[in-house]
């Protein structure tokens, strides 16, 4: 507890870094250089500063993937505390930790053991990424999106949720090679014969695209029965129009997300 009494004195006070609640769905909030020097940010984004300070002094701490909210475990002579980054380094204890679980995943949600899960680095990487994603998928900037779903894949490459995030934007904005790339190396990570069959039912409308062979519309051989999408699918439109409906906004994938990259809500 002093420790983190300490880091409060430091970080917070002496230098004015705080969790930017007023504009906090802006894109600078989860660039690390734009909040070193704005001094305000999101919760994974001011972690990181957290983090290094305390590498550097020799403290053990650790990241969080606390659901919704990401946060710090400072640990010293057999003792843990959890810190949030976002609201001054404060320290919370089991009941406020219950109450941002449930403000995120409703008021049936209890704390279980994996709400604990330790933060890789690379997790941390992309967490902040991924909040970048959002806020671009929220404003229908499709192409920002792509580019920063490219950014995770050199992050992470052996990730085949990115790999169907970044084909379903890239068909979405008609760039079909691109989107047949992606949708391949998806196929070549994932073996979910579910996916594989429905990944390689898009890829080949795709090369069809490519190859410029239009479907017979007016054809009951080649129109497939119309069904209703399963609530745990990404309905890619390729066939006939080449352009998404004005305002139409896509969801990113669901099921095939990379794991533990939650997007930060706006603080309770």
């Amino acid at each position: 507890m002093d420790l983190a009494i300490a880091l409060q004195h430091v970080i917070p006070g002496y230098h004015g870094y705080q969790g930017d609640e007023e504009n906090y769905d802006d894109t600078d909030n989860a660039n690390l250089m734009c909040v070193i020097d704005r001094k305000r940010g999101l919760p994974v984004a001011l972690a990181l500063l957290y983090l290094h300070a305390c590498a550097r002094c020799g403290l053990d701490m650790t990241g969080i993937d606390f659901p919704g909210h990401f946060l710090l475990r400072l640990e010293a002579h057999g003792e843990r505390v959890l810190i949030d980054p976002f609201h001054n380094g404060i320290v919370l204890g089991a009941a406020e930790l219950r109450e941002l679980l449930k403000a995120f995943q409703g008021l049936d949600a209890e704390l279980q053991p994996e709400h604990y899960r330790e933060a890789t680095e690379r997790t941390i990487l992309l967490r902040l990424q991924n909040n970048i994603k959002v806020r671009a998928l929220r404003s229908g900037d499709l192409a920002y999106a792509t580019t920063i779903l490219e950014r995770c894949l050199i992050i992470a490459p052996d990730e085949p949720g990115l790999w169907h995030q970044t084909g379903t934007l890239h068909a979405r904005l008609n760039n079909d090679q691109q989107a047949l790339a992606a949708f391949e190396q998806f196929l070549a990570l994932n073996h979910d014969p579910r996916h594989q069959q429905r990944i390689r039912s898009l890829a080949a409308e795709l090369r069809d695209r490519i190859a410029g062979i239009t479907p017979d519309e007016n054809s009951k051989d080649t129109k497939p029965p119309k069904q209703p999408p399963r609530s745990d699918e990404t309905v890619v439109r390729l066939h006939p129009q080449k352009s998404p409906p004005a305002g139409e906004t896509p969801a990113p994938a669901t099921g095939n997300e990379a794991p533990h990259m939650p997007d930060d809500p706006t603080p309770a």
